[in-house]
Parts: structure tokens; sequence; C-alpha cells
């Protein structure tokens, strides 16, 4: 029988997967599905509310009964595509697993190849100063580059006998971490201030984009020359390789009561620039994510963002657990985009930041913003030195020297 001749029945939720699950409580899996649209949907006392959903069309009856119909055209690409889908990801997830398999051996090697030297290095030509603070450091993960920086520092700045004094190289070394971190100072914009966020998949941008604006937000209406206005801001995403980006920014757009605007080339971005620009105070571009050593996709949203006289503050989102060595990669292949400072996401996810602070010294990068859980207006806060020195472990930390030395960075 033909699907056109049946009884098509519609059902409608926030979103797809609801619908699905809805009708398979109530079904089972004696149902077939018939398309889905978007929706304004009515709720609430007397219908006076008003949402986007998603109202899904489907066939009461087993699939089977179905058999005879004639497999459209579109219905033989869908099944070709996702036969091709599956072979790919199964080639994806195999070559995934090698080169994972390979940076681990490598990893492992390096470790093996630090703990020797840090071993070899109490022998009894090295002072016993300089060995235990290189075990700290390798502690707290500072990368072998920095921990090779701050010994060359110890040995020329502290005389045999100073060395006896454990305490005061110790604090001292504390002092050379603090100086080599540099924190971004805020900066002021025109309107509109254009915020974009890139980065590697899973760092978190699309909610850190959102905490910035949530930031944002506050601090306009606190500023005495806007008289507690809201401010005029929209998003806009660029993220249509991530199932559910724009959902999950929509959800954000409607509870702050801003609109989320769509761009898919160079050509969207710029027509929704300049149509926003004069009426924005600020706008937050949100992108996609993709593994650092794809150079193709690199290539492609540098080509997006180009929008001449734009002038965007652009940041690079990297989180807190990520390994030295991975960071410095991330850092160099997202060079070309220009970004100004850097944000580390889900520090509650790390317990040291010296692998952080040894790629931002090597690097010359500096840090904006660190965040850590999901709630949007307080998991925000600005980087300072004195945030990184208390979270150096087994360090004893003056507080209240580095409060005095550094507390305003």
């Amino acid at each position: 029988m033909a699907y056109e001749r049946e009884n098509i029945q519609k059902i409608v939720a926030d979103n797809l997967d609801e619908c699905k699950e809805k009708i398979s409580r109530m079904y089972g899996r004696d149902w077939v599905y018939r398309g889905h649209d978007r929706k304004l949907v009515k709720y609430g006392p007397l219908n006076l509310f008003k949402k986007w959903g998603i109202e899904m069309k489907y066939i009461v009856g087993h699939s089977d009964a179905y058999s005879d119909a004639k497999p459209s055209k579109k219905n033989e690409e869908d099944a070709e595509f996702e036969k091709n889908k599956a072979a790919l990801l199964v080639q994806t997830l195999s070559a995934q697993l090698t080169s994972q398999l390979t940076q681990k051996l490598e990893e492992t090697k390096n470790e093996l190849s630090a703990q020797i030297a840090t071993k070899s290095g109490s022998s009894a030509d090295e002072p016993e100063a300089i060995v235990k603070i290189e075990d700290m450091l390798y502690q707290n993960d500072f990368s072998k580059d920095y921990i090779k920086e701050i010994s060359e520092k110890i040995r020329a700045n502290f005389s045999l006998e100073q060395l006896e004094n454990f305490d005061l190289v110790e604090h001292k070394v504390v002092d050379w971490i603090g100086e080599s971190i540099e924190v971004a100072l805020p900066k002021v914009h025109r309107p509109p201030h254009v915020v974009i966020i890139v980065g590697p998949t899973g760092v978190g941008k699309t909610t850190t984009l959102v905490k910035l604006a949530a930031q944002f937000m506050l601090s306009y209406r606190k500023d005495e020359r806007n008289q507690g206005r809201r401010p005029n801001l929209c998003f806009i995403t660029t993220d249509f390789m991530r199932v559910g980006a724009l959902q999950q920014l929509e959800r954000f757009g409607d509870i702050m009561s801003y609109s989320v605007l769509k761009a898919e080339k160079t050509e969207d971005l710029k027509v929704l620039y300049d149509e926003n620009k004069d009426n924005m105070d600020a706008i937050f571009i949100d992108t996609s994510g993709c593994s650092p050593n794809d150079a193709t996709h690199l290539a492609q949203m540098k080509l997006l963002l180009d929008i001449p006289q734009m002038n965007p503050d652009i940041y690079l989102a990297v989180t807190a657990s990520s390994k030295a060595r991975d960071l410095e990669n991330i850092f160099k292949n997202y060079e070309p985009f220009g970004y100004n400072s850097v944000i580390i996401t889900k520090s509650d996810e790390s317990l040291q930041y010296g692998n952080v602070i040894s790629v931002l010294h090597k690097k010359h990068k500096a840090v904006s913003y660190i965040t850590n859980g999901q709630n949007v207006t307080q998991d925000l806060r600005q980087a300072s030195i004195v945030d990184f020195l208390i979270r150096l472990e087994g360090f004893d930390i003056d507080r209240q020297h580095i409060e005095g030395k550094f507390g305003g960075k």
C-alpha cells in the first residue's frame, strides 16, 4: 500500500529525538517516520506562551507492512549515503586508534626519558636544590624545555652557598614562574564588539562564547553611561558539522532573548555582519571544531571568517588537561587566525597548570579567561597570575608575597 494513502499522524516535542521517544513509548517499533517540520508551539496556561519545537509526521503500523512501497530515489540515495558513511567511519576510527596508540607510546617514552634525566641529575655534582625543584616542576606537568630553563636560571643566579637555602630558591622559582605568565589586558572596543572563539573539537567553544556574552551583558548594564540599558547583541553560528550545535546555541539564545543567525559561507557571514553592524553593541560568532591537523578545514574556516573591517577579538580555546605537546601543536596550527589571546576551559578537570604555563611561555601568548563548569553567568573568570601560582602542587606559596607582586595582573 502506498504511503500517500495512509493515515499520517503528527506529534510535537522540543526536538526530533524526543518526538521519536514519545512515539516509541506508545507504539514500540510499530510505526513509520514520515518527515518533520520546525513549528511554533503554544504552551502554558491558556496557551499564552510560545516556543519553537518539532512537529514530526508518522504512520502507525509495522514497517514490514510497507515493504511493497516502491523506494524513492531519495531513499536509495540516503541508503547509499549511510553505507558510505559507515565505511568512512570505520576507516576514520581505525586511523584515529592507530594515531592514538602511536602518540601514547611516544608519550610514555618521553615520560620515561624525563624520569631518567631527573634521576641522573641527582648525582654528586648536581646541587640537591636543583634536583628537588626539577622534580617538583615535573610533578606539576611543566614541559622539559621549561624545566631546563628554570634549572639554568637557578645555576646563573645562585651561588653554591645560597643553594643550601632551599626556601630562598623555591620562592625565587615561584616568582620566575609568575613572571613567565602574561595575562591579556581588557580592551576597549567600539561597537560592534565582534567576538570569535576558535579551537579544536570538544573544548567547549559554544558554552564559553555564551559565557562571554553573559559577561558582556552584565558589564554593559553596570556601566553608568548605559544607564542600565540592555545591550543589543546577536549570535552567529558557522558550525554546521557538529550534531546539535545550532540547537545548543538556539537554546542559549532563547534563554537570553537574543537572536541566533546562521552563516554557512563567507558571503552569508558578510551579509549578516553588514546588516547588523550599525545596530549591535556586540556580535558573538560560534565556529566549528576540528582536529588541529586538519589543514583543509582550518583553511576553509579562516576564509569564512575573513570579513574586511570586521576587526574581531579572536580567542583560542584549549582545555586545561591537554598535554603540553598537544597544546604546542594546537597553538601553532591556529596561528593563521591571528588569535589575540587564549582561554583555558574545563579547568575543573585538571589539578595542574604547568602544561599550560609552559606552552603559553614558549609561544609568547597571553591568557585571558579561565572557565570551569556549565554555569553561564558564574563559571568564567578573568585570568590572573595568582590563580596559576596557588595551583602549584608541592610548592610553599607565600600568598601575601605573590598577592603584592602579581595581585593586579
